[in-house]
């Protein structure tokens, strides 16, 4: 039987020539399929079709005003109540396709849990489970009736003291659904998500102030630690259980020296590192033990070697140890490598990864050859030749995984120490912002043929304005960042998590939107969770 529909839309105004195609449950394979099965067959007629995610099965959507004259085609599986509260909310058309994946008896058998209930001025037709055909002819039959009725009305739609964070959650799964849909690529949906994350990047910027993102963990949490504060981190040092513990903050430097405080910097930085260290395990055994917070790693005591391995892909940069700093100013023997002629900035190297070490010094790095740190007594010869070849490896492995996520792994730094047995392992990070350039892979050759820098997802765009400013090196006081360029690189730094490891980033959207009296704060949470690690004996 044909599904039944009001032959009356009462006064609400619907010109039909708009389908929205709102989904639910954009993680569902099945679910998106009907929906691009519906696009396909709906394309042709001439109405103009708009695919948009609802968030999940229990959300709202407000309509924009290009869509407030839109039948929706709703797309929601069993249990699932945004059909309802969509209509009697926008006071549209809407049509459910009820979805249930064909092996599935249990969700094909309670189907009937969709909400289905329209009102006078919301009127639903419901279709047979999983029916996309019925419901394109019912949108064609509403768009007939609707041309020769030519009724008028208005639409409401409403927001409540959750706007803020429903808004975000609707534009990460619209961005989720386009992706999908195969109307933007992973690196486009990946910006438009990140983007919308812009408020919570502000609000954890603000709700900083002067801090670090990371304060310091008190004796009681780690008896008998020692606190050593680096760049970006903290490490505490256990003698007694040859442990460390390091604890990502959001410190940014660059030319030797603080910049910044970035939000949520020390939680991408850490778990970035510990998806690479997974990833990279069989190539080369690392520090860690484990991870009990977001912005924590407790790793094995290492004594590090005073060198950073540093490998190119390409030739760049702008800080004095640049390699293309060295070779702009007419060097041409640069780490032990002698460059050839006729190089220019950002071109992809002769070798796939050369390894180029600096000295790692408290003062200031400086280019170094493998000969030179070897005669220097910073590592052995046989050390020297085992990280040199591990550190291409990884570099290689590394390049191959970021092409797959739409980027260009340009270069990065590894450090490698030995453990209490004398195993070299790799230590601190591992292809992250901080250590690491990154560049988008799809823009790259027409930026360069157009003579443009290529287009950058880390810190390099914050060293440049920096440099556009004063002198990083010689002034003594330095201008402070703009806080859309913190919020920036915050937000570049979110998108290369969730480019390279494939997941959503965490945001506490509670306690960044929202009254957060007597919330846990990010560092509490830290000193709570080393805390109990230190209990559990993790440590």
């Amino acid at each position: 039987a044909e599904p039944a529909f009001p032959a009356t839309v009462g006064t609400r105004a619907m010109a039909a020539t708009e389908v929205v195609l709102l989904v639910g449950g954009t993680d569902d394979t099945h679910v998106l399929g009907l929906a691009k099965s519906a696009l396909l067959q709906l394309m042709p007629t001439g109405l103009v079709c708009r695919a948009r995610a609802c968030g999940d099965d229990h959300g709202s959507y407000e309509l924009e005003t290009a869509e407030q004259s839109a039948i929706i085609v709703a797309f929601a599986r069993a249990g699932a109540s945004f059909p309802a509260t969509v209509a009697k909310s926008s006071g549209a058309p809407v049509v459910l396709v009820p979805c249930a994946a064909p092996e599935d008896n249990i969700a094909a058998g309670a189907i009937g849990s969709v909400l289905a209930v329209g009102t006078a001025l919301a009127p639903m037709a419901r279709v047979s489970v999983n029916g996309v055909e019925e419901a394109v002819a019912l949108v064609q039959r509403i768009v007939a009736f609707a041309s020769a009725a030519g009724a008028s009305s208005a639409s409401a739609s409403g927001s409540d003291a959750t706007a803020a964070g429903r808004s975000i959650v609707q534009a990460v799964a619209q961005a989720d659904l386009d992706l999908a849909m195969g109307t933007i690529d992973v690196v486009e949906a990946a910006q438009r998500r990140t983007r919308a994350y812009l408020p919570l990047i502000d609000a954890e910027r603000q709700r900083m102030g002067a801090g670090c993102g990371a304060e310091a963990i008190p004796t009681d949490a780690l008896p008998g630690a020692e606190r050593y504060v680096g760049k970006v981190r903290d490490v505490y040092v256990l003698e007694k259980e040859k442990k460390c513990v390091l604890v990502a903050t959001g410190r940014q430097s660059a030319f030797d020296r603080h910049l910044a405080s970035i939000p949520f910097k020390g939680q991408v930085l850490n778990q970035i590192s510990m998806w690479w260290f997974q990833q990279t395990s069989d190539i080369m055994p690392n520090h860690v033990v484990c991870s009990p917070n977001p912005n924590v790693v407790i790793g094995t005591k290492c004594e590090i070697f005073s060198v950073e391995f540093v490998v190119r892909g390409y030739i760049t940069g702008s800080t004095d140890t640049s390699m293309w700093t060295h070779y702009k100013a007419g060097e041409r023997h640069y780490c032990g490598h002698n460059l050839p002629e006729g190089l220019v900035k950002n071109q992809k190297l002769w070798v796939d990864a050369l390894v180029t070490p600096t000295t790692k010094d408290k003062v200031h790095d400086a280019p170094i050859s493998g000969e030179a740190l070897v005669a220097e007594g910073r590592m052995t010869q046989a050390q020297w030749e085992l990280c040199e070849a591990k550190a291409k490896e990884l570099f290689v492995f590394g390049s191959q995984t970021a092409r797959k996520a739409g980027l260009i792994l340009v270069d990065t730094k590894y450090e490698f120490g030995t453990d209490e047995n004398g195993n070299v392992v790799l230590c601190d990070e591992i292809h992250t912002p901080d250590s690491s350039r990154y560049w988008i892979a799809s823009t790259y050759e027409a930026r360069i043929a157009a003579g443009q820098e290529p287009e950058n997802i880390d810190k390099e765009f914050l060293r440049l304005w920096f440099k556009g400013q004063c002198d990083p090196y010689k002034d003594e006081t330095l201008p402070e960042a703009p806080a859309e360029l913190v919020n920036e690189l915050a937000r570049r730094y979110v998108l290369l998590y969730e480019l390279i490891t494939g997941s959503k980033f965490k945001f506490d959207y509670s306690s960044l939107l929202s009254d957060t009296t007597g919330v846990e704060t990010p560092d509490e949470k830290i000193i709570r969770d080393v805390k109990k690690a230190y209990g559990a004996g993790m440590i």
